[in-house]
C-alpha cells in the first residue's frame, strides 16, 4: 500500500511539477496578449478620433473663409468661394449656406432651398448634427450633416471609420457623449452595448474588458466625440497559443498541435473565405456582361463584365461575397478570373464589332498591385483585342488609397486603357476627387439615375454632376436606366451612353454575341471617344 501511495504522491508531485511552468506561462502570456489587444483596440480608436478631428478642422476652415471674406450670401461670389473650398477639403463633400433648418445654397450650384428638418443633436461646441441624413429616398448610404454659424457641411460619417483592421473582428463607433443616450453617429460592426459607453475626461483613452469583448475610448480634448473600438477578447488566444508551445513537452505539443490543425483545417475548409478560395483556385466564378448603349442611336456599343458565383445550384451575386473576398484578400484571384474569361471571350464579341469595349471592374486592391498591369498586358495578348477595347472600372474608394494606387492608375493609362470613376458621388470623396485624378469617365450611379424626373433634392445634384463632367472633357454612363423618359432626359444633357434594364439584362457572352447580331447596323456603332485634354474647373 505504502509503495502504491509513493506511486501516487510521485505522480501528483510529477503533474505538478510538469503542468506549473505551462500554466504559470499561459497566464503571463494571457495577460500579455490582453494588454497587446487594448493598445490595438486603443490604436484604431485614435485613428478613428483623428480623422474625425480632421474633418472637424475642414469644418471650422470653411466657416472662418464664408464668415471672414463677408461675401453677399449665396451670390455667384460666395458659391464660388463654397467650391474652392470644397475641391480643397478631403473630407467634406459639400459646403452650403443654412438658415434655420433650411439650406439656402451649395457649393454644387444648388439654388433652390432645400428643408432638413430639426437637426437630431446639438453638441456643448454649438454644433448642430443631423444624423443619418439622406439628400433623397434613393440615397443608399447615410451621410452627415453638421451645421454652425451658418455654414453647412455634408460629410460621409463611414469614411471615419474606413480604417485597415488586419483582419480582425473589429467594431467601431463614434458617439456624442454629451447626449443623454450616447447618440452614436455612425458604426461599423461589433455589438455596442449602453453599458460600455463609461464617461472618460476629455483627452483621455480607457480600455476594459467586459464580458467576453475588449472595449477601448479614445475621447476628444476639442470636440465633443469620442471614438470606441470593440473586439472580441478570443482574439488574444492567437498570442497565447505560441506561448504556450514554447513549454509544452514535445510529445505532447506534437498530439495536441495535430488536434489542433485538424480542427483548424476543417474549420477554415468550411467557411466563406476558403470557400472563396477554393472557388477562385477552381475558377468556378463565371461572368456576365450587361449591355451599354450609345443614347443617340440606342446601339450596343460595349458591356460592363459583372462577377457571379454559382454554389451549390444557387447564383450568389457580387454584393453578397466581393467585400468579404476583398477582405480576406481572395478579391485578387478573383480579378484574374474574371480578366481570363473576358480575353476569352472578347475575340467573338471582336468578331461581330471590331469597335466593341468591354469594361472590367477592379477593388482597392487591385489598384494597390502592380501585377494589375502585368494581368492586362496579358489580357491583350491572349484576345488579339486593342487597350481601346478595354475599359477600366473603380469606385471612389478604390481611388483614394494613395500614391501606390495613383502609380497604378498612371500606369495602366500609358497602355492606353481609359479608366472610369464608378458610383460617382455615392462614396467617399468630394469633387477634388475628379480634379486631383486623370480619369476619362464617369459612371452615375443609380441612385441619381432614379432621381430624374421626381422633386427629390438628388434631382438637382444629377445635374451639377452632368455639369463637372462636361467641364473636364469626361464622357458619361448612366447606371440603371430602367424607363424610357430616362434615358430621353440624358440623352438630351449630352450623356453619351447608358446600360440598364431598360436595354438589357446581364447575360451570357452567347446572349450578347445574339444581341449584337441582331442590333448589327451597316455602319459600324461608334466606341466611347477618347475624352481631350481636361479643363481646370472654373
Amino acid at each position: 500500500m505504502r509503495s502504491r501511495q509513493r506511486v501516487r504522491v510521485a505522480l501528483i508531485v510529477g503533474s505538478v511539477a510538469f503542468l506549473a511552468p505551462i500554466w504559470i506561462s499561459v497566464y503571463l502570456a494571457w495577460n500579455q496578449a490582453i494588454a497587446n489587444e487594448k493598445q490595438a483596440g486603443l490604436a484604431y480608436a485614435r485613428d478613428v478620433m483623428r480623422r474625425s478631428e480632421d474633418t472637424a478642422d475642414q469644418f471650422s476652415e470653411a466657416i472662418r473663409r464664408l464668415n471672414h471674406d463677408h461675401l453677399v450670401p449665396c451670390s455667384p461670389q460666395e458659391i464660388e468661394l463654397m467650391r474652392q473650398i470644397d475641391i480643397s477639403s478631403s473630407h467634406l463633400q459639400m459646403i452650403a449656406r443654412i438658415s434655420g433648418e433650411v439650406i439656402e445654397c451649395t457649393s454644387l450650384g444648388t439654388v433652390q432651398p432645400i428643408y432638413v428638418g430639426k437637426p437630431t443633436l446639438m453638441t456643448e461646441h454649438g454644433t448642430q448634427e443631423w444624423v443619418h441624413f439622406n439628400l433623397s429616398p434613393q440615397q443608399s448610404n447615410r451621410l452627415g450633416l453638421l451645421s454652425r454659424d451658418g455654414v453647412a457641411v455634408l460629410i460621409d460619417p463611414a469614411s471615419v471609420i474606413d480604417i485597415q483592421k488586419d483582419g480582425k473582428d473589429v467594431g467601431l463607433s463614434l458617439v456624442v457623449p454629451s447626449t443623454n443616450d450616447h447618440v452614436r453617429i455612425v458604426d461599423s460592426g461589433g455589438n455596442f452595448r449602453p453599458g460600455w459607453f463609461r464617461p472618460a475626461a476629455p483627452g483621455s483613452a480607457i480600455s476594459f474588458m467586459d464580458d467576453g469583448y475588449i472595449i477601448s475610448q479614445v475621447r476628444s480634448r476639442k470636440l465633443d466625440l469620442a471614438a470606441f473600438c470593440v473586439m472580441p477578447r478570443f482574439e488574444a488566444y492567437t498570442q497565447v497559443r505560441h506561448f504556450v508551445a514554447i513549454f509544452v513537452p514535445i510529445g505532447l505539443l506534437c498530439g495536441c498541435g495535430l488536434a489542433w490543425a485538424v480542427m483548424y483545417i476543417a474549420r477554415t475548409r468550411s467557411s466563406l473565405p476558403a470557400m472563396l478560395r477554393t472557388a477562385a483556385r477552381r475558377r468556378q466564378f463565371y461572368v456576365e456582361y450587361q449591355p451599354v448603349i450609345e443614347t443617340a442611336t440606342r446601339r450596343c456599343v460595349g458591356a460592363e463584365a459583372l462577377v457571379r458565383w454559382k454554389l451549390d445550384g444557387s447564383v450568389i451575386g457580387p454584393g453578397n461575397f466581393v467585400p468579404l473576398a476583398e477582405e480576406s484578400g481572395v478579391i485578387t484571384q478573383i480579378t484574374e478570373n474574371v480578366i481570363s474569361i473576358v480575353a476569352r471571350d472578347l475575340p467573338s464579341l471582336l468578331h461581330q464589332d471590331p469597335a466593341f469595349r468591354v469594361a472590367i471592374n477592379l477593388s482597392a486592391t487591385d489598384l494597390r498591385s502592380m501585377a494589375t498591369i502585368g494581368l492586362l498586358k496579358e489580357l491583350l495578348l491572349t484576345s488579339g483585342g486593342s487597350p481601346r477595347n478595354i475599359i477600366i472600372e473603380a469606385t471612389e474608394h478604390g481611388f483614394l488609397q494613395g500614391p501606390r494606387s495613383r502609380e497604378v492608375i498612371a500606369g495602366i493609362r500609358s497602355l492606353g486603357f481609359d479608366v472610369a470613376i464608378d458610383d460617382f458621388g455615392t462614396g467617399y470623396s468630394s469633387l477634388s476627387c475628379l480634379q486631383n485624378l486623370d480619369l476619362d469617365i464617369l459612371k452615375i450611379d443609380k441612385a441619381f439615375v432614379d432621381s430624374i424626373g421626381t422633386d427629390g433634392a438628388t434631382s438637382q445634384v444629377v445635374l451639377h454632376i452632368m455639369n463637372m463632367a462636361h467641364s473636364l472633357k469626361m464622357c458619361m454612363v448612366a447606371e440603371g436606366v430602367e424607363t424610357e423618359s430616362q434615358a430621353r432626359f440624358l440623352e438630351s444633357r449630352g450623356v453619351e451612353f447608358a446600360q440598364g434594364w431598360l436595354f438589357g439584362k446581364p447575360q451570357s457572352i452567347d446572349a450578347l454575341c445574339r444581341l449584337l447580331l441582331e442590333w448589327k447596323q451597316p455602319e459600324k456603332p461608334a466606341a466611347i471617344p477618347m475624352p481631350q485634354p481636361r479643363r481646370a474647373v472654373v
